[in-house]
């Protein structure tokens, strides 16, 4: 075999082996493959709001002798309407409680501040009738300030933040939801002795009560549970 033929056959026996091993490589090729990522959350923030609807000023006058003896009451309306009901509304994302109390320790007189009356002359009562929620139902469990809220008149008294002036909180069910299930109303009493309230007419604490406008603010403070 002369150089021609020898480098002639070399040639077709690097082609033949290239070809060999391009056939062997694809015979253990991987496929190809890709990822890309999107990244996703969700975010719950929390909601907790409460609304005075109506009755967001409550005024009580006196103007005849049959109110300093037998006080003004309220009948605690089917509808929750009266002239001196308060409209509450709640919405919550999460179990909630409630806290209602005097920012005073006593109502003072605004023509003399250094007149007083005290807290328990006024009271109120509560119904669940305009919303979904009921105590009935176990959604609310009554707090330690206001044990009897719902079945009868309790006392007003001072706001303190503690579990001692706490209306409401959730009960075997949870109490978190909008206003439809969180709505109710506060039916306020003056004078009338219901309940806790002060048993002594208004017209028998004279003369430590004389005639002025005592005032105070009712504070409603709602924390998550």
């Amino acid at each position: 075999m002369n150089q021609h033929q020898l480098q002639t056959t070399m040639k077709k026996s690097i082609i033949t082996s290239a070809i060999a091993l391009i056939i062997t490589g694809s015979a253990f090729a991987q496929p190809v493959s890709d990822r890309a990522v999107i990244p996703l959350g969700v975010t719950l923030q929390q909601i907790l709001r409460i609304g005075v609807v109506n009755g967001g000023n409550i005024e009580f006058v006196f103007n005849d002798i049959d109110d300093y003896k037998n006080g003004i009451g309220n009948a605690n309306s089917a509808t929750g309407l009266g002239f001196y009901d308060s409209h509450i509304q709640i919405a919550s994302s999460t179990n909630w409680e409630l806290h209602l109390g005097a920012e005073d320790a006593t109502f003072f007189g605004t023509d003399d501040p250094g007149r007083t009356l005290t807290l328990n002359n006024v009271g109120f009562q509560v119904t669940f009738n305009a919303g979904a929620f009921s105590v009935a139902s176990t959604n609310y469990a009554l707090g330690a300030g206001y044990p009897s809220a719902v079945a009868a008149v309790n006392a007003l008294i001072q706001f303190t933040g503690t579990a001692a002036d706490r209306l409401f909180l959730n009960g075997a069910i949870n109490n978190g939801g909008d206003i439809n299930d969180n709505n109710f109303y506060l039916h306020w009493h003056c004078g009338d002795k219901q309940g806790t309230m002060n048993a002594v007419a208004i017209i028998d604490q004279i003369p430590s009560v004389v005639a002025d406008r005592y005032v105070t603010n009712v504070f409603l403070d709602i924390n998550p549970l």
